[in-house]
């Protein structure tokens, strides 16, 4: 019997190297406008009352809210691409028993 050749990488297990950097510039966009909201809502700025951010303060929170998004995206693309090489394995360990069936019973 021949051994299974495998030569899957790491990068065929991740989504598209677009897709990633779509993916990339949407966390940068949310981060740009979601990091100075969210400092505002963290001031809690009384009603009627205007709170200015200064652009230290938005770009401070705008940074933090960009590397919590992008460890969430990092633990996303990890446990999809540890999903599809199980996959993967599976699906060559089942080649492979279907070999050895299909071996013993031409014998």
């Amino acid at each position: 019997m021949e051994p299974l050749l495998d030569d899957a990488t790491v990068a065929s297990f991740l989504p598209p190297t677009r897709t990633i950097f779509r993916h990339l510039a949407a966390i940068a966009a949310v981060s740009v406008v979601g990091g100075p909201l969210l400092g505002l809502y963290v001031f809690n700025a009384p009603r009627g009352e205007v709170l200015k951010l200064s652009l230290g303060t938005g770009l401070a929170w705008g940074l933090s809210f960009a590397f919590i998004a992008a460890f969430i995206y990092t633990g996303w693309l990890v446990s999809r691409a540890w999903r599809a090489y199980h996959r993967h394995v599976a699906a060559l360990k089942a080649e492979a028993f279907y070999r050895a069936i299909e071996g013993e019973s031409k014998d």
